[in-house]
């Protein structure tokens, strides 16, 4: 008969935080590391922050899914990595600076892609943002204690902003707003604490539509997969955006292309995002190997202006409106070379 504490003991789903350290430590913990002697140990935190070792080890299981920490050569030994160096840098000069760097750190956890999905459209009921994190650490009451620390951690870094009446909001206020709309706001109804985005206040009456609307998709939680990427914007958003919609990774696009695909790495991809991976990946080889096919049978091509390299690390960098320039250009250039050349005079001899 299988022990009934098996049950108990069952590993989350996705990676939660311990539950036995209060958050407000695991924050001191995580804008700390970083500025230590590396490779460093619990000890080494401890001295610096007067804090329990066992209690400091409880928490860098999370810490190492976050990416703030690897392991290192001995025993009980870590090594900070690039994002938690900066997360302390910035800690040390401004508490809201620390916490900006500690929301780009976390900015591709399982648990920043779901809130902000879910908080996309607006403020929405924090309980139904629990449940949905209770969902996808795989529903378990021996998880509820963790999902409570993992939501005010959330809070305490500033990625969840709390708002009356048990609501919550994304920090960037996913909700993108046109600019210039200064005839919606009345005086007053602008919000404290709203980072870089001048201009989008909303009035009352919008917020508590927001309310009612979130309120009543909280009462049916999981109807839509909150934790699959949503990088689609309205049309009209699109065309406002198109200069400023560069991407931005926590990585250089070069490095990201060029390093190899660690095992690391896959482990904590979704199953929904190593499917579009190899889709996507595959979908980007077949364009290349046509258009390369396609290049060395047009004899015609003007060669010379048209042979200059295009790393796909520099496609990385720009928008998509951008990107579609360069193609019109190099697909107007194709057609004006040759019929320029061909209206040139011949030499005399």
């Amino acid at each position: 008969m299988p022990s009934q504490r098996s049950t108990a003991t069952t590993a989350p789903l996705r990676e939660l935080p311990t539950y036995r350290v209060v958050a407000s430590e695991q924050i001191a913990i995580a804008c700390t590391i970083g500025i230590l002697p590396q490779p460093f140990s619990v000890h080494d935190v401890k001295a610096k922050l007067g804090l329990n070792a066992g209690r400091i080890g409880l928490t860098m299981t999370f810490f190492k899914y976050c990416g703030l920490v690897t392991n290192a050569p001995g025993r009980g030994m870590y090594l900070a990595t690039l994002a938690a160096t900066r997360v302390a840098e910035a800690w040390a000069k401004d508490a809201e600076l620390g916490k900006a760097a500690l929301r780009k750190a976390w900015n591709q956890t399982w648990f920043t892609k779901s809130a902000r999905n879910r908080l996309a459209q607006g403020p929405g009921l924090r309980d139904g943002v629990h449940a949905r994190f209770m969902s996808l650490a795989g529903g378990s009451a021996t998880h509820r204690q963790s999902v409570d620390k993992l939501m005010e951690l959330m809070i305490l870094s500033g990625l969840l902003i709390e708002e009356p009446d048990g609501f919550v909001r994304w920090y960037e206020d996913a909700a993108p707003r046109s600019p210039g709309r200064s005839s919606d706001r009345r005086p007053g109804d602008e919000e404290p604490g709203r980072e870089g985005r001048a201009g989008t206040s909303r009035s009352d009456s919008s917020s508590h539509a927001h309310r009612e609307k979130h309120a009543q998709a909280e009462e049916r939680p999981g109807e839509q997969d909150d934790d699959a990427e949503q990088a689609q914007t309205s049309p009209s958003t699109r065309e406002a955006d198109d200069d400023a919609a560069v991407p931005v990774y926590d990585d250089d696009p070069a490095q990201l292309l060029a390093d190899p695909l660690w095992l690391k790495y896959v482990r904590y991809m979704t199953p929904d995002e190593a499917a579009k991976l190899h889709e996507q990946l595959h979908g980007v080889l077949r364009i290349l190997a046509d258009a390369r096919a396609c290049a060395r049978a047009d004899t015609g091509a003007p060669t010379v202006e048209l042979d200059q390299p295009l790393h796909l690390s520099d496609l990385g960098r720009v928008s998509l409106k951008t990107w579609l320039a360069v193609y019109a250009s190099s697909r107007e250039m194709s057609a004006f070379i040759p019929s320029m050349r061909s209206r040139q005079p011949s030499p005399q001899s």
